[in-house]
C-alpha cells in the first residue's frame, strides 16, 4: 500500500471474499487490514489497467473476534501489540468493544496491564472510533475524505460537536469547499438564515473569493450587494455583520477619499509592510542611483573580459622575463667559472 502521510492519498490492493483489485483515493485513519465499505467506481488508467476509484468509504467495525484481533494488533491502539491484543480477545471476546469502551478497569486482569495503561489503550480505542464517524459525518454534506484529514488535524476528535455548533468553522479550513455546501449543511442542522455566524462567514468568504482574482480588498458597496445575493438577507444584517467582524479585527475598512474599502485583516497587514519596505528603500540613502542598468551590465561585462584576455600575456610575459633572468644568471656563472681557471 502507497500512502501519501500529507494529504492520505492512498493506492492499495482491496480484498474481498471474492476478489482483489487496486483502489485509489483518499482515505485518511485507514491502516492495512481494516474493513472497508468503499464507494466509487471502476477506471481504466492508461498505464496502470483497471483501478477502483474511491469517492467515499466507510470504516466498518470488526465483525468477527479474528478481525478484530488483527485490529487491536496492527498498531491503531497505544499500547496494544499482536500478544496484548490476542491475550485481550481470549479474555473479553464477544464484549471486548464493551470493555475497551465502557469498562477499561476490567483490562487490568491482563498481566503487564497496569490502571493507567489501561485507560490509555480505552482513551486510543475511542479516539480512533471518533476519527472514523468524522469522515462519515462530512460525507453527508458532500464533503470528501480529503476535507476530513484537515478537519481532523485542526479541530481533533471533538471536530464534529464543533461543526455542528458552527459548521461555517470548515470555510477556513477545508479550503476549495464552495460556500454553498458549507451553507446547505449549517440549514439542514438549524443554522438561521439571519444568524451573525452565516453573515460573517458570508463576508469573509466574499473578501476570500476576491482574493483569487489577484485583488486584496473592495469596495464596500460592491461587497454588500454580493453577500445580499449569496445569503439572501437585507442590508442592516450585512452591515451588523462588518460591524461585528470589524470590532473583532477579522476585517479593516479604510476610507480613501469619499469611498470605502474592505480587507481581511491578514490582506490589509500584509500590504502595510509590503508599503513600509517600499518608503524605507525610496528613503535610504548612501543608494548609488542607477539610471540605465543594462547598459551599465553590459559596459562590466566588458571590462570583465578584456581584463581577462589580458591575464593569460600578462602571465606569459612574466615566465619570458623569468627565463632570461635564469639565462643571464648561468652565462655569468660560467663567465666566473673560466676567470677562475686562468
Amino acid at each position: 500500500m502507497e500512502f501519501n502521510e500529507v494529504n492520505s492519498y492512498t493506492v492499495g490492493i482491496f480484498e474481498t471474499e471474492e476478489e482483489q483489485f487496486t483502489v485509489v483515493g483518499y482515505l485518511p485513519f485507514i491502516c492495512k487490514g481494516d474493513s472497508l465499505k468503499i464507494i466509487g467506481k471502476f477506471i481504466e488508467h492508461k498505464d496502470y489497467g483497471e483501478q477502483f476509484k474511491i469517492e467515499t468509504f466507510e470504516k466498518l467495525m470488526p465483525q468477527t473476534l479474528s478481525a478484530l484481533e488483527k485490529y487491536l494488533a496492527n498498531g491503531n491502539i497505544k499500547g496494544v501489540g499482536p500478544a496484548t491484543a490476542s491475550k485481550i480477545i481470549k479474555l473479553f471476546g464477544d464484549e471486548t468493544i464493551h470493555v475497551l469502551k465502557y469498562e477499561p478497569s476490567k483490562l487490568v486482569q491482563i498481566k503487564g496491564i497496569t490502571k493507567d495503561k489501561a485507560k490509555e489503550i480505552s482513551e486510543s480505542f475511542i479516539e480512533n472510533w471518533e476519527v472514523w464517524q468524522i469522515v462519515g459525518f462530512l460525507e453527508r454534506f458532500g464533503l470528501g475524505a480529503e476535507s476530513a484529514k484537515k478537519v481532523y488535524d485542526l479541530l481533533g476528535i471533538n471536530a464534529i460537536s464543533e461543526i455542528e455548533n458552527d459548521p461555517y468553522i470548515l470555510i477556513d479550513i477545508a479550503r476549495g469547499v464552495e460556500f454553498s455546501q458549507i451553507d446547505k449543511m449549517a440549514i439542514e442542522l438549524g443554522i438561521e438564515r439571519e444568524n451573525q455566524k452565516r453573515v460573517k462567514s458570508g463576508i469573509k468568504y466574499a473578501l476570500m473569493k476576491i482574493t483569487y482574482n489577484g485583488h486584496c480588498c473592495t469596495l464596500k458597496e460592491n461587497l454588500i450587494e454580493y453577500v445580499k445575493q449569496l445569503l439572501g438577507v437585507a442590508e442592516e444584517i450585512i452591515e451588523e455583520g462588518l460591524i461585528n467582524l470589524k470590532a473583532n479585527e477579522d476585517i479593516v475598512i479604510e476610507k480613501r477619499d469619499e469611498e470605502k474599502w474592505v480587507y481581511l485583516y491578514s490582506f490589509y497587514k500584509t500590504e502595510n509592510e509590503i508599503a513600509e519596505r517600499i518608503i524605507k528603500l525610496k528613503n535610504t540613502k548612501n543608494v548609488k542611483k542607477i539610471s540605465n542598468i543594462e547598459k551599465e551590465l553590459k559596459k562590466a561585462e566588458a571590462e570583465r573580459k578584456a581584463a581577462k584576455e589580458k591575464q593569460p600575456k600578462k602571465d606569459a610575459e612574466q615566465i619570458t622575463e623569468g627565463t632570461k633572468s635564469k639565462e643571464n644568471a648561468s652565462q655569468a656563472t660560467t663567465a666566473t667559472q673560466k676567470q677562475k681557471k686562468k
